[in-house]
């Protein structure tokens, strides 16, 4: 029996060595490991400038970071831990005449969404309103109807946005936890605003709004997440009532929650004013007017005080709920109050213009008085309810200018206890023999007693109305501007292209009543400080005096 011997197992084939020998035989031959020419020394030495600069610059950034731009570095970490928010002081507190509040203030929360913040918690804008939504109990729509977008657009989103205020702090307790683990949400503190007459005093008292993109260009301290007076008393005393700012540090952890805070600068309360105005008749003056017109006309009133020019009630109808616009009013709400055809948001007694009629007839009466256009208050004419002026251009043709009926034979008084339009006709324009006053003596009577220009009171959005002249004529009637006698007719009787603000026949009624003297109305006495300092006093102010000499 044979055994099978094992072939060994050598580290070289026979073959691979005679295949070396016989490659080494060849002129192209290059062995393994071995370089065919030498790297020439100018590469050597330009690697190793390149690996040395590379060096170099590795060490002076380094420098540079650590030691010139170090500070710089550090103060933005720290401004990367440490935040600085605003505290909103209380508002001042508005008062009556006698000392009643037409506003207060009541602790609240608001909700801030920050762009910055979400974005670097990758934050997802659907789900986001889906919980704040959930949180909040309003509808998605609700988000994107007050300014976030529906788009995952990082670059639409707004830097900042007030998502919600006026949170009552029961409730809040009650949502806080949940609203803490939200992307790029945060709180606020704040005071919500009370009006007590929404309705009655909408237009007079105002209301507050968020900071618009306009507000922040103008200046003046606002910050974007505050609400600032927007109409009314609330913005033309805005600065007043505001106060000041208080600021404090707030330390957050890697989550961007707030772990501590540092008091850094107190918050001072606003000023409170007290008004010319009397509530019990503001309030009584609206209701009255309301019941009056049923909600189907718009109208106003104004009440002054004629030795004053103090402001007593200044009614805008149909109103608004202040309340509302002060808290966080829905594009849908805001857009529904645009649309009423009465203009609710129209402050009628300062920014109404209307045809006066008959209410300037006391005026042009006064005028006709003092330029001696009148000299026998009992003497009567006839006033059949009508004048004929004849047609120059046409024989045998007259113009009518008619009265509202006949009063028979009438004098000074009973054409203004009766609204005589013939009487106030010929005391204009004259008739027959009568001069009149004429469009130039109306215009400057008008003017006197305020009409055509702004009466300067408190209030934005004054309007200053229009009292036409031949010159206006010219222009406004390009096709027929020659200015003839109807038109002076028209004028005196209150019509014929006149514009007055309730505001101007209210302050005009006044002169006459008083004697003669147009005061600046105002509705401001005091504004002070909470520690009783007077910052603002505002006194009885005239226009003009003497405009019926006695």
């Amino acid at each position: 029996m044979f055994n099978k011997q094992k072939k060994s197992e050598s580290a070289f084939d026979p073959d691979e060595i005679l295949f070396d020998s016989v490659s080494m035989l060849r002129s192209d031959y290059m062995p393994e490991g071995r370089i065919e020419k030498p790297v020439e020394r100018i590469y050597a030495f330009l690697f190793l400038f390149i690996l040395g600069a590379g060096v170099l610059y590795l060490f002076y950034r380094a420098g540079t970071l650590q030691i010139t731009e170090g500070a710089a570095y550090l103060l933005r970490s720290q401004e990367n831990r440490f935040l600085t928010r605003s505290l909103f002081p209380p508002r001042g507190i508005i008062f009556d005449r006698s000392g009643e509040p037409f506003v207060g203030n009541s602790p609240s929360f608001g909700i801030r969404f920050d762009k910055d913040a979400f974005t670097s918690e990758n934050g997802d804008i659907g789900v986001l309103k889906n919980d704040l939504g959930r949180i909040l109990g309003k509808p998605k729509d609700y988000f994107t109807e007050i300014g976030l977008p529906e788009s995952v657009d990082v670059s639409a989103l707004p830097d900042t946005l007030v998502i919600a205020q006026d949170i009552p702090p029961d409730r809040f307790v009650e949502i806080a936890y949940s609203l803490n683990s939200l992307p790029g949400i945060s709180v606020f503190e704040n005071f919500r605003r009370v009006y007590e007459e929404p309705y009655a005093a909408a237009h007079a008292i105002g209301y507050l709004g968020k900071t618009s993109k306009e507000d922040l260009e103008r200046g003046g301290g606002v910050a974007p997440d505050e609400f600032i007076g927007k109409s009314g008393i609330e913005a033309f005393y805005d600065d007043y009532l505001r106060g000041k700012k208080g600021k404090k540090i707030v330390e957050t952890d890697a989550l961007g929650n707030e772990t501590n805070f540092k008091l850094i600068e107190e918050s001072s309360p606003g000023a409170s004013l007290e008004t010319t105005l009397d509530k019990d008749l503001q309030g009584t003056a609206y209701r009255v007017f309301s019941s009056y017109v049923e909600g189907r006309k718009a109208g106003s009133v104004t009440v002054l005080d004629p030795k004053t020019g103090e402001v007593l009630a200044l009614v805008s109808y149909p109103s608004f709920d202040s309340n509302l616009f002060s808290g966080s009013l829905s594009s849908k709400e805001y857009e529904a109050i645009l649309k009423n055809p009465l203009n609710p948001l129209v402050n009628r007694p300062i920014a109404g213009e209307y045809a006066p009629g008959s209410t300037m007839k006391p005026m042009y009466a006064s005028a006709a008085l003092t330029e001696g256009v009148v000299t026998d208050t009992l003497k009567k004419i006839y006033d059949p309810g009508y004048i004929d002026i004849p047609n120059p251009y046409r024989p045998g043709e007259a113009t009518r200018f008619v009265d509202w009926r006949a009063h028979g034979w009438i004098n000074f008084y009973d054409a203004i206890a009766w609204s005589a339009n013939v009487y106030f006709y010929i005391i204009g324009g004259g008739f027959e023999g009568s001069p009149g006053l004429g469009i130039t003596r109306l215009e400057r009577y008008a003017r006197a007693f305020g009409f055509g220009s702004e009466l300067g009171i408190d209030l934005y959005g004054e309007k200053k109305g229009l009292f036409p002249n031949p010159k206006w004529k010219e222009i406004a009637e390009p096709s027929n501007p020659i200015w003839r006698i109807g038109d002076t007719y028209n004028v005196s009787i209150g019509q014929g292209g006149i514009k007055v603000t309730p505001l101007q026949i209210a302050s005009m009624t006044a002169a006459v009543a008083n004697g003669g003297t147009l005061w600046r109305p105002y509705l401001l006495r005091v504004a002070k400080n909470p520690d009783g300092t007077v910052l603002k006093e505002q006194k009885p102010t005239v226009i003009r005096d003497n405009l019926i000499p006695q």
